[in-house]
């Protein structure tokens, strides 16, 4: 590939299925990435590429959600809707984050500057986005602010994930004031339910760290679908925005758990709420307990002795009890 596209060029990213490590992601990043002049790898495999010296890292990730990775047949309906033709289960189209991938490859072709960054593994872990925050901090040295492509809906700009507050409210007014200026369509605003993505992982590392609505839902499943015309739109306005008009505030050394969602989690978030985001991140919540000091052991014996001393409570049995 040697110049990004329209619509015909995002619906050929979607009809890659590409799980983390299979065989397609790796040809996919070899046709789709390592073929940009300038690319380059790191010793995780992600792929990274400068253009100019603005302090802007642009995110994406590379993997997507699905049991087995080969083509899939993607269509278009007459409301520019993206879809999965013969969608089953263990499949999604991977506009999460096919939409993010293409956005940043027409932003290189078209010479925006900034540091864009195609991350290895963030559906199974933010693996790549972890390596590089673990192995490879200095890579991020001057970095103000991270924004990914990587959000569903229409018009979020993320200041929480479950890092806590990881965008100033400030960067969120001015990023949304900027993408709303170069588009009459958008109403951007600042969101604080993000979840857990690659820029949660350089939260205290990097000022502002935040994702944008893409245009996605359903993601992660065979009803995934994409609106192309508002990803369509964003693409263009990222190829106008002015970095400069975005406003750095936070201190990514001081931990902010001020009025986001994630404040005071334990206390605030009920039980379902909790199943959910374990169901629905469980890779994810298991690397966060791993970093907490818990290992499978651990972990183990503390539910043993919960069944032991609930073993009359349903809600404490273990889902294989009879």
């Amino acid at each position: 590939m040697t110049n990004a596209t329209g619509r015909a060029f995002l619906l050929e990213i979607l009809s890659w299925a590409r799980p983390h490590g299979s065989i397609t992601e790796q040809r996919f990043c070899r046709e789709y990435l390592d073929t940009v002049p300038g690319m380059q790898e790191d010793a995780f495999g992600n792929r990274y590429l400068r253009i100019g010296d603005a302090p802007i890292l642009w995110s994406c990730h590379v993997d997507t959600v699905a049991k087995r990775g080969g083509p899939q047949l993607v269509v278009l309906d007459t409301d520019d809707i993206a879809k999965l033709a013969k969608g089953k289960p263990g499949m999604s189209l991977g506009a999460d984050d096919g939409a993010g991938l293409w956005i940043m490859l027409n932003m290189i072709a078209a010479q925006r500057p900034g540091l864009y960054v195609f991350h290895r593994g963030e559906e199974v872990g933010c693996l790549g986005s972890s390596w590089i925050r673990t192995e490879n901090p200095k890579f991020l040295d001057g970095i103000k602010a991270a924004i990914a492509f990587d959000r569903a809906h229409l018009d979020d700009v993320i200041t929480h994930q479950s890092y806590g507050r990881t965008c100033s409210q400030a960067f969120a007014l001015s990023m949304s004031a900027a993408l709303n200026g170069l588009d009459q369509t958008f109403a951007y605003k600042p969101d604080d339910t993000g979840v857990y993505t690659d820029t949660n992982e350089y939260a205290g590392i990097i000022p502002e760290c935040t994702n944008l609505s893409v245009g996605y839902y359903g993601q992660h499943g065979p009803r995934e679908v994409l609106d192309v015309a508002h990803c369509e739109r964003l693409m263009r306005a990222m190829l106008k925005l002015d970095w400069q008009q975005l406003v750095i505030e936070r201190d990514p050394a001081v931990r902010d758990f001020d009025d986001g969602p994630w404040s005071n989690w334990r206390e605030q978030c009920d039980l379902d709420d909790m199943v959910e985001l374990i169901t629905e991140a469980p890779m994810a919540a298991a690397r966060l307990l791993r970093r907490k000091g818990f290992t499978a052991d651990d972990l183990l014996e503390e539910l043993c002795g919960m069944f032991r001393e609930h073993e009359d409570d349903h809600d404490y049995r273990p889902l294989t009890a009879a």
